[in-house]
């Protein structure tokens, strides 16, 4: 704790540090009273808030950097990749302005200057960060902003000829592939990261992991899936989609092959045989609305990994009471599969 001094005057001065700014000059405050004690009370008082000014002194950049750094060990590593990608591209605006002199004014005119340049998406998804870094080291910030508005994709609605189609022409680990995202909702980073010990008796698949992204830009496997709803146990995918897996040590992966190459392949494949608009996520959008005339969303929810209100009430109530039944649905939505993808 900083001592006060006598002054000349008479009165009492208690100096302490406040602050370093960015070209490493550090800055200090001082508190004058009748008494010393007065004095070191004062100083002690704004030494407990010194911290909190020193960190809402950093610029927008520098706030960026640190939430990212402090995030980096909790988030998913595409998640910091995209983090990176913002930081890179979007904040030169507003990079070297302090976090503490941010009006609701300066932010929005700089959400109207991203949104001529990106897509509302991007906007909402930099606004997203920098809100949440800046928050980070003052966390009574608020702003009122308006963000662009997002309009949402039509959906694309898959056909069990497309499929078919799909299924038939493709070879190899593509046609694996693409049996088990149109019959088992396999997302392309859990088709990628899935091992032969994953595949357990009963043609059950064990989803538990997913290929992504690292920040650096390579690919890596995640332990966890998107979501926490994702791990999940899949009995759905017939049994010559498991058979072109063929066999392997347990801890092999199945499909050799990334993310990126898969899609690469499938959108080579789609525009061969003139089929537009289908993206290889879509056949994840197959199985949903296949699967909604067959089975109760109660169980098609957990199976295909979706976090909705019917997978809790599977969790919570279902689980027991209705395994059997459970498991009819399942068969029978084996058995559709099996028509869609079967040659005729």
């Amino acid at each position: 704790m900083a001592t006060a001094r006598k002054q000349p005057s008479g009165q009492w001065k208690c100096r302490v540090y406040s602050h370093t700014t960015p070209d490493g000059k550090k800055h200090y405050r001082a508190f004058t009273a009748g008494t010393k004690q007065e004095a070191e009370q004062a100083a002690a008082k704004f030494s407990g808030t010194a911290d909190r000014r020193e960190r809402v002194d950093l610029t927008v950049s520098e706030a960026i950097a640190g939430y990212i750094r402090a995030k980096n060990g909790v988030l998913s590593p595409s998640t910091i990749r995209g983090y990176r990608i913002l930081e890179r591209n979007n904040y030169s605006d507003i990079g070297r302005i302090r976090i503490r002199k941010l009006t609701t004014d300066r932010v929005q005119t700089w959400v109207s200057d991203q949104a001529e340049k990106s897509s509302p998406k991007t906007v909402k998804n930099a606004y997203g960060l920098l809100v949440s870094s800046v928050r980070l080291y003052a966390p009574e910030t608020m702003w009122r902003i308006t963000l662009p508005t997002i309009i949402k994709k039509r959906r694309v609605s898959v056909s069990d000829a497309s499929v078919r189609l799909l299924y038939n022409a493709a070879t190899g680990w593509l046609k694996t592939a693409i049996g088990l995202a149109a019959s088992g909702s396999l997302r392309a980073g859990e088709i990628c990261s899935l091992t032969y010990g994953d595949i357990l008796d009963g043609g059950i698949v064990y989803i538990h992991s997913d290929m992504v992204r690292s920040p650096e830009g390579g690919w890596t496997i995640k332990e966890i899936p998107k979501t926490k709803n994702s791990v999940r146990y899949v009995d759905t995918i017939p049994s010559e989609v498991l058979d072109l897996l063929g066999d392997g040590d347990p801890g092999d992966r199945c499909v050799g092959h990334t993310p990126g190459r898969l899609g690469d392949n499938f959108r080579n494949l789609c525009k061969r045989l003139g089929i537009e608009g289908i993206r290889f996520h879509d056949l994840r959008g197959f199985f949903a609305s296949t699967g909604a005339g067959i089975m109760p969303d109660v169980y098609l929810a957990p199976r295909g990994g979706w976090d909705t209100a019917a997978s809790n009430v599977m969790k919570e109530h279902y689980q027991h009471e209705k395994e059997i039944e459970s498991k009819r649905y399942a068969e029978q939505m084996r058995r559709k599969f099996e028509d869609v993808l079967k040659n005729v």
